[in-house]
């Protein structure tokens, strides 16, 4: 382990009854990284962040925060933590709510008052800081729990889908906050589903399947495993079985979703072959395939891949 890991973990495994929600697990986090768990739901992400805050044990494997394990009761002062349902005494209102964050994490009064003025500024909810918990909506509820998660300058910060359900000005100041506590040399470690927000925030992402860590490295190090490959949406106007297109040779990922309009949107990820010319052999083969199966083709884009193409493909791969 190296002497800088704020975590380490060494080949977690847990399971609920007959269900492996973690398999192997292993990966450390340095100060001042920012790490992004991605995977679709039931990956794993919430209960390896959950094992991360020491609210879970594992069945098999090691954890070590700074070098110690289990979490030594000092060190928890020294974790901030939001999962999905933050808990709040609803007759309270959102300030008394978070003060008594604060002050349970240590804080001095005039301390705890200055942070938390700053903090209810900076997400926009200083004027309802007064109010009931009972009265906040979901969006203003997860705002006062990054408050609470925040308020002490935590060294290791775990958050769990924290732009969900927030508005633009809160995501915004989220990322700042974010970026400027890493730069400081915070430990972030954050569950998302969305790809965006892992390419603008992690300066390296953990791709999980079934509870396994199936890719990791930096956004852009990901990125290249992408060299020549192509994402194609194809905007169809019903449906078609895609089996032929998943079997196709050059074709690492077939997603499918509807648009606003309620008509099918097939997202294909391929990878060119070394005799294609600006992707038009590749465009074509794909297209007559959607033909062939009947798909009658309302528009057609094509671009270099994302993040989240790579999280489709690596789907593909575990079927």
């Amino acid at each position: 382990m190296r002497a800088e890991a704020v975590l380490a973990l060494n080949e977690l495994c847990l399971s609920f009854g007959s269900i492996a929600a973690l398999q192997g697990v292993t990966l450390e986090a340095g100060e001042g990284e920012v790490i992004g768990l991605l995977g679709g739901n039931g990956s794993g992400k919430s209960t390896l962040l959950r094992v991360m805050a020491g609210l879970l044990v594992p069945d098999r494997g090691t954890i070590a925060w700074w070098g110690q394990g289990p979490l030594a009761r000092r060190s928890l002062s020294r974790i901030g933590v939001l999962f999905d349902h933050a808990g709040h005494w609803e007759p309270l209102t959102g300030y008394e709510n978070a003060r008594f964050f604060a002050r349970a994490y240590g804080l001095a009064p005039a301390q705890a008052r200055e942070r938390l003025d700053a903090l209810f500024d900076r997400f926009d909810l200083r004027e309802r800081q007064d109010d009931p918990v009972a009265t906040y909506s979901y969006g203003m509820r997860r705002k006062l729990g990054l408050i609470e998660a925040l308020v002490h300058a935590p060294h290791l910060l775990l958050l769990d889908e924290p732009s969900m359900g927030i508005d633009y000005h809160a995501r915004l100041a989220l990322y700042t906050l974010v970026q400027e506590t890493a730069e400081a040399g915070t430990t972030v470690v954050f569950a998302s589903n969305d790809m965006h927000e892992a390419t603008a925030l992690a300066t390296r992402v953990v791709l999980l399947r079934h509870g396994e860590v199936i890719a990791t490295g930096a956004p852009s190090v990901l990125m290249r495993s992408l060299d020549r490959a192509v994402r194609i949406e194809i905007r169809l106007s019903a449906p078609v079985p895609l089996d032929g297109l998943r079997g196709m040779p050059g074709i690492e990922g077939v997603g499918e979703e509807t648009d606003d309009e309620g008509l099918p949107r097939l997202q294909v990820l391929a990878r060119e072959a070394a005799g294609d010319r600006e992707s038009s052999a590749l465009l074509a083969r794909v297209v007559t395939e959607v033909v062939e199966e009947g798909g009658q083709i309302r528009g057609i884009e094509i671009e270099r891949p994302s993040l989240g193409d790579l999280f489709m493909r690596t789907r593909e791969e575990g079927g």
